[in-house]
């Protein structure tokens, strides 16, 4: 097809050659092989011109738009491997947005012509997803080890207790987690994150308290309705309990920090550069400091 275009547009075999980095022979050769796949003459030769026949005409802007739309091709391709553009799928779930976005403002900067598209889910849906292929990276709170997974720590965040504003200790610095033996602990279904479900366990029976355990609840709004009702109390992380509702009460937790990480992920083969990327940026915000290590504080 190039050499098509570039006798059409020199009416020379030897000119269109020299444009085409090649011999006069080898794109004679290129006309003709494509004459024969079409069944047309595209050009009428004689020793003394070269000019397009009617057929030729008709042909020459489809063939254009094709070498165009091969470029075109070409250079997304190209730009692809490079990492300057194509999609990039990430698993997020509550709680991770400002460093979140953090990282989605940085890499639009290096980016600019990359695609990233969110999706919400808890913790065993990101893994399979990446291990399918559905993800291309996730944001994960105590990820358990999964082969052909990779993960980096980014951050850690302080767990906070959440009681009910009616509650006794709703008014001291610091609240003892085995003082709240009397009311039930509400938790997230195991299905949705076991990792983080196990770690809140192990630091109340570290604490001094064997919990005891309420009904698993799916949502944050959901856990604070019955918080507020004065019939439990739970734990999350600084970043989502920044704004309770009314009848909440949020205080720190005595005793050594009680923290939880949040990992990134992402498969351990056929790894692309826009992943590669991703990743490189957010370790070195990381390593930067720049990361908030555990959200805006809680008075």
């Amino acid at each position: 097809m190039a050499a098509f275009v570039a006798v059409a547009d020199e009416r020379h075999f030897g000119r269109a050659a020299e444009r085409l980095g090649t011999v006069q022979p080898a794109v004679s050769q290129l006309v003709r092989r494509l004459e024969r796949e079409l069944d047309v003459l595209l050009f009428d030769r004689s020793s003394h011109h070269v000019a397009l026949t009617g057929v030729g005409h008709e042909l020459l802007p489809i063939a254009r738009q094709a070498l165009s739309a091969r470029d075109a091709i070409a250079e997304t391709a190209a730009a692809a491997v490079r990492g300057a553009q194509g999609v990039l799928r990430i698993g997020t779930s509550v709680g991770i947005g400002v460093n979140l976005n953090l990282l989605l403002a940085r890499f639009a900067e290096r980016r600019p012509r990359a695609q990233v598209r969110l999706q919400s889910m808890h913790t065993p849906g990101k893994l399979r997803a990446l291990r399918g292929g559905d993800l291309d990276l996730a944001f994960l709170r105590v990820p358990p080890a999964t082969p052909g997974v990779h993960t980096v720590e980014l951050w850690s965040e302080a767990l906070v207790a959440v009681l009910p504003a009616s509650h006794p200790l709703s008014a001291a610095d610091e609240v003892r987690l085995e003082h709240l033996s009397s009311l039930p602990l509400i938790l997230g279904p195991a299905s949705s994150n076991p990792g983080v479900r196990a770690q809140l366990l192990t630091l109340c029976r570290d604490r001094g308290l064997e919990p005891r355990l309420g009904p698993a609840l799916g949502d944050l709004q959901e856990a604070f309705g019955v918080i507020s009702t004065g019939a439990a109390w739970t734990l999350l992380t600084e970043t989502n309990a920044l704004a309770p509702p009314v009848g909440i009460a949020v205080r720190p937790i005595a005793g050594a920090p009680a923290r939880t990480s949040v990992d990134l992920a992402w498969r351990g083969s056929g790894t692309d550069a826009l992943v590669r990327a991703f990743v490189e940026l957010a370790v070195q915000a990381r390593d930067a400091g720049d990361l908030l290590p555990s959200g805006t504080q809680i008075s």
